[in-house]
């Protein structure tokens, strides 16, 4: 019985001691924990990393950092020399912002004023507004190519293109595109509904009417401001040739009154 005693004894002695030393153990993982975070986040090495993100234009990791510094050392001489790097980039950003809202602003008068320009011509039965370039007509019995636009209460505004060929010969064409210093864009379309054909004392006629979705009006956006754009009428025989500027600029007109009608919604 005596010996049970020694040995409980005992065993209690190593769980105390054990007990004692994990704490110590605790206390020195947490005190070491915070000499390197002081180590690694102090106030020397956040205004060091602050400088570094802020000369690579990285402005939201400065202001996240910055805020950092401003908690745990706000009364240091790196918190001060910090916040005037905050302040710059405050600044540059207000700046920036200033200045996209004046181009904005400069762009949507632009618009307004290309929309002015374009000739109207309102279908009182579909209830349907038209707008067509004013630098010319775009005759069914020509070469060229434009776009133009439509709109009404119920379906807003849309756009379409129009491709015609002339010529003494038929070109019986079934493809259709549109290119620009190496990018091409075919425009399809139905060859019984979207394409008429006429001719009339040897002369021949044939154009494409077609409308305009989202990713034709993103090419025809850089495609007008080209001076390398290219029209393409291609079936049993091919015709190429080069918009003039009246073209590029009719079509350039037309996408800014249609962005124009856009923004008033």
């Amino acid at each position: 019985m005596k010996m049970m005693k020694i040995l409980l004894a005992t065993i209690c002695f190593f769980q105390l001691s054990c007990s004692n030393n994990e704490e110590a153990l605790k206390r020195t993982i947490t005190k070491l924990e915070a000499e390197l975070d002081a180590c690694k986040n102090g106030a020397p090495k956040l205004l060091g990393r602050i400088k570094t993100n802020y000369v690579e234009k990285k402005y939201s990791d400065v202001k996240s950092i910055y805020l950092d510094l401003k908690e745990k050392f706000p009364e240091t001489p790196e918190f001060a020399e910090a916040k005037v790097i905050y302040d710059a980039i405050i600044k540059i950003e207000t700046e920036a912002k200033e200045m996209a809202e004046a181009e904005k602003a400069q762009a949507l008068a632009a618009q307004k004023v290309a929309l002015k320009r374009l000739k109207k011509d309102y279908d009182d039965v579909s209830n349907i507004t038209w707008y067509k370039n004013p630098y010319f007509t775009h005759y069914n019995n020509s070469f060229k190519t434009s776009i133009y636009m439509g709109q009404s209460d119920v379906n807003g505004a849309w756009l379409r293109l129009k491709m015609s060929y002339t010529g003494s010969d038929w070109l019986f064409f079934t493809n259709a595109y549109l290119s620009y210093e190496g990018n091409t864009k075919e425009f399809k379309f139905n060859k019984y509904d979207d394409k008429t054909t006429d001719h009339d004392s040897g002369e021949i006629w044939e154009w494409i009417d077609i409308y305009l979705d989202k990713s034709d009006i993103t090419f025809l956006r850089k495609f007008c401001k080209s001076k390398k754009a290219k029209m393409r009428l291609s079936g049993k025989y091919t015709k190429t040739r080069t918009l003039s500027y009246k073209e590029r600029k009719g079509i350039e007109d037309v996408l800014k009154g249609y962005d124009a009608l856009n923004s008033n919604k």
